[in-house]
């Protein structure tokens, strides 16, 4: 069951011709002794941080890892990552090293954090992750721009980029190996959205699509009439832009008219 925890963000602004490097995290404040060094969870959870996130890791084609250290409860530290889809595997590594550093500065005395980077994710806990799908734990960016000023083109804009993740998420249902699905739209006959949704593999079908679900409904809740937003949860994650951020070329393009 997740418990519900204090949490601190830090978020960076998104541009959309050049986007900047997007990092958010949330932290456990209630636990303000967990990171003394000579604790056996914080021997534990450098062993799990050092496996993650390392030089010498190995990257299987999921891009998703978890593992745990330690044998006997609480003091059992437990952790997982997942990258983008779309990242070159060095990539991939070299993320989760600036999410390993990030996470060890912004969540010094938590035993429950995650970090999200534009390309990966790094997660830990004191309980175990593996299988349970969190969507209560999440962030949502918007895009700095509106997609217009009339609020008619923007209710339009915002149900057909609706629809149209509502499809990327019914597709990635389909990979349940990697879970993942991108795809390009086009707008307004000249312009084009570009879309993505991501489960970490280890959930269920079931728990992916309601995961998915939940977050593409907070895109709207939160960034309506911008012209891109993104959930970020500790299971799943969503996102929508006017440009290009992703590597893939589009699994198909479908017409969108507006």
């Amino acid at each position: 069951m997740f418990v519900s925890l204090l949490f601190v963000w830090i978020s960076t602004v998104i541009s959309t011709a050049t986007a900047v490097e997007y990092e958010t995290h949330y932290c456990d404040l209630n636990t303000t002794s967990s990171h003394i060094n000579n604790t056996s969870y914080y021997s534990n959870l450098v062993q799990v941080l050092n496996s993650l996130a390392s030089d010498n890791i190995i990257l299987n084609d999921n891009q998703f890892s978890n593992m745990s250290s330690g044998s006997i409860p609480p003091d059992i530290a437990y952790g997982l990552y997942l990258c983008r889809a779309d990242v070159l595997q060095n990539d991939c590594r070299n993320c989760l090293l600036k999410a390993r550093e990030d996470i060890d500065n912004s969540c010094p005395s938590s035993k429950a954090a995650v970090l999200w980077r534009d390309n990966c994710m790094l997660r830990y806990a004191n309980y175990s992750m593996v299988s349970v799908m969190n969507s209560d734990t999440y962030r949502a960016a918007c895009n700095k721009f509106d997609i217009s000023d009339q609020n008619s083109d923007q209710n339009r804009f915002w149900e057909d980029a609706m629809n149209f993740m509502s499809r990327l998420a019914k597709s990635a249902l389909t990979d349940q190996k990697k879970m993942f699905a991108n795809d390009e739209v086009s707008y307004n006959h000249t312009k084009k959205i570009y879309g993505y949704v991501q489960c970490t593999p280890d959930l269920s079908v079931s728990a992916c699509d309601n995961c998915l679900q939940v977050s593409i409904g907070r895109l709207a809740q939160y960034c309506h009439g911008k012209q891109g937003a993104r959930v970020l949860a500790a299971s799943c994650n969503v996102r929508f832009e006017s440009y290009k951020f992703i590597q893939f070329q589009a699994a198909g393009l479908t017409s969108i008219s507006c």
